[in-house]
């Protein structure tokens, strides 16, 4: 079986999660009779092929930079005909796309499809039903993931929310073709992400046609994917809600690289934490608000100086002003680390190194593998309530639940683990056996062989 998996950047750029998780489970497919190449795009007038890690990596020109926009590339890029050429090329069986951008999108995933391969779609973010990007209904509360034009709309921005709710339904219809011709800040796209006043007064025309869009993108997706990949329970009754049929569904949950179960023996603790010895706790992931490190920060700097406990932060560059902010709120607390990023190889020391591991998401992850590594070293998680990590970490048996902006929650959580020792390790004991990524490796060919046996009839 030959497949093409597809994904907006690949290595050696600076990757996130979705590459490195690429990049551990193609060697295993590949044992197992599965040949990949990677297609990824770059920001570049010219395409380029060269081998990482054994595998063939054809990256395509995505130039000049697009405009982002919420159908996710139903205009083909620049230097899209380059990208055609290649996969038409290609005697694949299956093309696997793994993201939904403006650099690997819809055109891609289409072509594929009138090529006559196998089409599969995972879908990772929240992106392809959420306006907003994090399926917080208003940024306070989790939404249920239904599409509607009037509420999107007043969920993204203020000064639509002025708009009766005809009016919105009619801004709606504007194509975005049109849209596309007017200058829109960054901002339009995002409209909870970037703070200040340029563009305002143009969001309520955008925002409401972007939903729409998003809507449409949505339901072609489905249309030109033989089956769409999700990694968790909540994503998956999301799509069935907004009418995506439970037959293009493939549920296939992550797994843990193999390093992290091979070497789990070596880091497991066998001894309690005592008493008096600060509770270590520690964060993985980026700087970025939505992964919810000040809410760490300000529970931490909310507990008295006599409850021994200290937060180390390896962070992840992504946002550089809320890096900054973030810092500052640490003033002079010696509690607070900052760490520099870890290298892949360097990660399951670090885990095994915290008694705790927390995961302060402020929005719905559809993961995070986080979660499992930290399991199978024997460090318990303690996370905020929603989504993908409640779906993870049982509440009081392998961890600890908490609502996910509640500072005192987090606060009083971390206070009770660092002056007790008998409740951490109960939750080290509760830890059970880890999905590896060699099961899910399996799971994943058996979907390919499904899918094409249901093309095929």
């Amino acid at each position: 079986m030959k497949t093409i998996q597809c994904v907006a950047r690949y290595f050696p750029d600076r990757c996130g999660g979705i590459q490195t998780h690429l990049s551990e489970l193609m060697p295993i497919m590949q044992d197992r009779g599965v040949e990949s190449k990677v297609a990824a795009s770059d920001d570049q007038a010219q395409e380029q092929t060269y081998d990482y890690a054994g595998v063939e990596v054809y990256r395509y020109p995505v130039y000049p930079r697009p405009k982002e926009e919420p159908t996710h590339g139903m205009f083909p890029h620049g230097g899209f005909e380059k990208f055609a050429t290649w996969l038409r090329g290609q005697k694949a069986d299956i093309y696997h796309q793994h993201q939904w951008t403006t650099k690997c999108g819809l055109p891609h995933l289409r072509l594929a499809k009138e090529l006559g391969m196998t089409t599969l779609v995972s879908i990772r973010l929240p992106q392809p039903i959420c306006q907003r990007r994090t399926l917080m209904l208003y940024g306070k509360e989790v939404c249920d993931g239904k599409i509607d034009i009037v509420r999107c709309s007043y969920c993204c921005d203020e000064l639509t929310r002025k708009l009766p709710a005809s009016v919105v339904r009619g801004l709606s219809q504007v194509p975005l073709s049109i849209l596309q011709q007017i200058p829109m800040p960054e901002s339009t796209y995002a409209p909870t992400a970037i703070p200040g006043t340029k563009g305002l007064l143009l969001r309520p025309l955008a925002v409401p046609a972007f939903v729409a869009a998003r809507q449409d993108g949505l339901q072609a997706m489905a249309k030109y994917a033989d089956c769409i990949f999700v990694m968790c329970e909540w994503l998956y009754e999301m799509l069935v809600l907004n009418g995506i049929p439970e037959e293009k569904l493939a549920l296939c949950t992550h797994g843990i690289a193999n390093v992290f179960k091979e070497n789990a023996a070596q880091y497991q603790k066998a001894t309690l934490k005592p008493e008096g010895v600060p509770l270590r706790v520690g964060f993985l992931g980026r700087w970025d608000r939505v992964k919810g490190v000040h809410v760490l920060i300000d529970a931490m700097r909310s507990l008295p100086t006599d409850v021994p406990i200290e937060l180390i932060i390896h962070g992840v560059p992504q946002d550089e002003s809320y890096r900054q902010r973030a810092i500052a709120r640490i003033a002079d607390d010696p509690r607070i680390k900052v760490k520099p990023r870890l290298t892949r190889d360097e990660v399951p020391g670090a885990i095994a190194g915290f008694d705790v591991l927390a995961i302060p998401s402020q929005w719905l992850e559809t993961g995070p593998v986080v979660v499992l590594e930290a399991h199978a070293l024997g460090v318990p998680v303690i996370g905020s309530d929603l989504g993908g990590i409640a779906e993870k970490v049982a509440h009081g048996v392998d961890g600890l639940l908490v609502p996910a902006s509640d500072i005192s929650a987090w606060a009083d959580t971390f206070a009770r683990l660092a002056t007790d020792v008998n409740l951490l390790n109960t939750l080290r004991q509760g830890i059970g056996s880890v999905r590896t990524i060699s099961m899910e490796a399996d799971d994943t060919i058996a979907i390919y062989q499904k899918v094409i046996e249901r093309r095929d009839r």
